[in-house]
């Protein structure tokens, strides 16, 4: 089993500190790092609060890991934005986040897009390929 660090994760909370949640999109690579014009930090933070669930990961008061879920708490709920930390990967936050947000829903439909090199890390959680019959289709944001 991965090391666990003293991590504290919370669910009751979906306001997380702007510029934490900045520095972990930076530090996994969703970001470019440049400063967040007033406007789009009013965004920023938006898809956060308007997710059915967010769950967080706690060293201390820095936020080292969080996860968005948007969920009709039924049929299907989606992964959005998992979030680890570059150094602390490995220790099975992110595996915690998910299995966190699962047993919030237990008998929805999960779905997640993921990067083809995350494809092996959602599978050991238990998601599936969608078979070839189905399709996922997408319309990009504009916005950024």
């Amino acid at each position: 089993m991965s090391e666990q660090v003293n991590i504290v994760y919370h669910n009751e909370k979906k306001d997380l500190p702007l510029q934490q949640l900045h520095e972990l999109f930076i530090a996994v690579g969703w970001s470019d790092g440049g400063v967040l014009p007033e406007e789009m930090k009013a965004g920023f933070i938006k898809p956060w609060l308007h997710s059915t669930l967010v769950i967080s990961a706690w060293d201390g008061d820095h936020l080292v890991g969080a996860v968005r879920v948007l969920s009709d708490a039924i049929f299907r709920s989606v992964i959005y934005d998992l979030l680890v930390a570059p150094e602390y990967q490995g220790k099975g936050i992110g595996s915690e986040l998910v299995n966190r947000c699962k047993s919030h829903y237990p008998g929805s439909e999960w779905l997640v897009g993921c990067d083809r090199k995350n494809v092996a890390f959602y599978k050991k959680l238990g998601f599936q390929d969608i078979f070839e019959s189905d399709a996922f289709l997408v319309i990009p944001c504009k916005l950024f």
